[in-house]
């Protein structure tokens, strides 16, 4: 899905949203008042306040949610947002109070507060219900949110169906590829570029330079796919082919750096190699692979970027789009790069951050549990990505076979945890524990 299109497919949740909790009326303030605000993450801000509602409030400090509110402090907010003689603004404030936490003293006192406004018995029923309805629309809209930030942060947090690809016919294969080429070369005109095609009987490399050098590079592309596809069929995981891949390569930063933003929306600075896009295509419509590959002046590098990008467009299209762990997700892929391109002298470079951290009291369990959007991430990706390359090739020296068939195989409602235990014949606590021991003392 594009980013208009993530972005208009949002405005419609939310506007759900409002309508679920469209009974809590939306207020500007004439007077805008200042007000401190205590947070429940500790911080006091001094805002002016120009409207409130449901949802949240919006002044001088930005759009701030009740969630980041304990209920006394954000009922401390509303008395001083709101008139004590404006018997419905009252009750609505203590739906609010009440949406937060029913069982909190705070509750207790708004809504004796809406009842010294004025309002009877009717009312003040009419007020829980409405802060029933709040609480979950609220929930919904933070929800829908994350989902948002995810999306944003990379394609691979998006979620994807569980069900196995549909086999296409010979006939149509050339139709789908066709039609994500052509959602390629939308996308690169969206930043004012245009491509020349490059095509192999799997890959559709488009590059913005007309260079013989890029005829290589497909054929290079095409070898490592056909590689790939052996050592997966050869643990009896299929990849269900949706026609040539589309492998997008732009020449320069800030074509880079505007081509993210068009795809979903991404901050460029956050993908050192590749990202791989899922937009609908072709008939039937699903969510098939476009390879962006970030640009470098190195062949060699650009051509480990391309196959990192190849990779994950092999795993999506491998078994069912359904992802596995965000660690393997991120690691398996330059396992598969750096095994293709070795001469990019990418392996090293993926190793120092994470080998200096596991030699200095780190564990390759901080990253097995964690999500796109957790911490591990977040707050430093470059080493995540480190220690999620270090675990997965740690597994593919014990058994690569086992490694692809733990990343590809259907996933049932066993659990992880048990899967990767099927998958290897060692939980992955053990697995942590000896992968660990073996970085502290081997590089």
């Amino acid at each position: 899905m594009t980013n208009h299109a993530t972005l208009a497919a949002l405005a419609a949740v939310l506007a759900t949203y409002a309508a679920a909790a469209a009974d809590i009326q939306s207020r500007n303030l004439e007077l805008e008042p200042q007000v401190k605000l205590e947070l429940a993450d500790g911080r006091a801000l001094r805002c002016t306040v120009l409207r409130w509602d449901g949802f949240g409030l919006d002044g001088s400090c930005g759009a701030i949610g009740w969630e980041s509110f304990r209920p006394g402090s954000a009922l401390l907010a509303l008395k001083a947002l709101v008139s004590d003689r404006d018997t419905e603004a009252c009750a609505d404030a203590a739906a609010v109070i009440l949406s937060l936490d029913e069982s909190s003293v705070a509750a207790r006192t708004a809504v004796e507060w809406a009842r010294r406004s004025g309002a009877d018995e009717a009312r003040l029923e009419a007020m829980r219900r409405d802060a029933g309805a709040l609480a979950i629309a609220r929930a919904r809209k933070l929800a829908s949110e994350r989902e948002a930030a995810l999306a944003r942060l990379t394609p691979e947090a998006a979620a994807f169906p569980s069900k196995p690809w549909p086999a296409l016919h010979s006939q149509d294969l050339d139709a789908v590829g066709a039609a994500t080429v052509e959602a390629a070369r939308a996308l690169l005109s969206r930043t004012g570029g245009s491509a020349t095609l490059h095509e192999t009987a799997h890959i559709a490399l488009l590059a913005e330079s007309g260079d013989d050098a890029f005829v290589r590079e497909a054929a290079t592309l095409e070898r490592v796919f056909r590689d790939w596809r052996r050592r997966f069929e050869d643990c009896t995981v299929n990849i269900a082919e949706q026609g040539r891949i589309p492998v997008l390569v732009v020449s320069d930063r800030d074509r880079w750096r505007l081509l993210l933003h068009a795809a979903f929306g991404g901050d460029a600075a956050q993908h050192p190699d590749a990202v791989t896009v899922y937009p609908a295509t072709g008939q039937p419509s699903e969510p098939r692979p476009i390879v962006l590959v970030r640009p470098d002046s190195d062949p060699m590098r650009r051509q480990y970027n391309a196959t990192v990008g190849l990779a994950r467009a092999v795993l999506h299209l491998a078994g069912s789009p359904e992802r596995g762990p965000a660690w393997l997700n991120e690691g398996l892929p330059r396992v598969m790069a750096t095994g293709a391109v070795p001469e990019a002298g990418m392996d090293r470079e993926l190793r120092t951050r994470g080998l200096k951290a596991l030699r200095t009291g780190t564990s390759l369990a901080s990253i097995v549990g964690a999500r796109y959007g957790d911490p591990a991430w977040t707050s430093d990706p470059e080493l995540a990505r480190s220690l999620a390359y270090l675990l997965a090739s740690w597994l593919d020296q014990q058994s690569p076979n086992a490694l692809v068939r733990y990343a590809e195989s259907p996933r049932t409602s066993e659990g992880e945890a048990a899967r990767f235990r099927r998958c290897f014949g060692m939980t992955v606590e053990d697995a942590v524990a000896r992968a660990n021991a073996w970085y502290r003392t081997n590089d």
